[in-house]
């Protein structure tokens, strides 16, 4: 117990540092409709695409929060068009907050659950599945179903971090390796449920 409990206070410290160098994307879906979901995922693609095509991912995380806010609205009606050239009149809306995500390991690099900076993108009425990636550095351009992290984006992260917490990002394979209190159910559900209560970061100071 107590090797675990240290181990979840490396993750946690590791978070923290993440949490201050990535911005996550997040794209919801109007339902959980078949049509709606493969819509969601046109969505990613086109903001994505945007993205690439528009910002300069060169500049540093906050310039480019900066220049995407900027760029809101620019990237609603783009995605409103591209959905009204496939017959749906769905409202977009985009916004830039803090977000809880879940875990995820990309190519062994482990990006812990937590509190992060994210672009959210609701599509019509936002009830549907979500979907998430890394937006800066740019892990979403990566094939998703096989989660490589770049080497470009690899050598961005390992310079925003101390090189104890980059052997820690990168000790875990898979999500089965990660410490177990990390992937206690119960712990999970309470910290979607109630992680902006004080009560709860009084309890659980990781986020």
């Amino acid at each position: 117990m107590i090797y675990e409990f240290l181990n979840f206070q490396k993750v946690d410290s590791l978070q923290k540092d993440l949490s201050a160098s990535v911005v996550r994307l997040h794209v919801i879906a109007n339902s959980n409709s078949k049509e709606d979901q493969e819509l969601k995922l046109f969505v990613r693609d086109k903001i994505i695409e945007f993205l690439s095509n528009n910002i300069d991912f060169s500049k540093g995380k906050y310039q480019v929060l900066k220049d995407i806010d900027k760029r809101r609205y620019q990237i609603e009606n783009y995605i409103k068009q591209a959905l009204l050239e496939k017959g749906k009149n769905y409202k977009v809306r985009i916004t830039i907050q803090r977000d809880l995500f879940p875990n995820r390991v990309y190519n062994n690099f482990l990006f812990p659950s937590g509190i992060y900076d994210c672009v959210k993108v609701l599509i019509g009425d936002g009830k549907g599945k979500n979907w998430w990636c890394v937006i800066f550095p740019p892990l979403c351009i990566v094939d998703e179903a096989k989660l490589e992290l770049p080497a470009e984006a690899r050598e961005e992260l390992k310079s925003s971090l101390s090189k104890k917490e980059y052997l820690i990002a990168t000790s875990y394979g898979s999500m089965d390796s990660m410490p177990v209190k990390l992937r206690l159910k119960i712990y999970e559900i309470l910290k979607t449920k109630f992680y902006k209560e004080a009560w709860f970061k009084r309890i659980f100071r990781s986020i």
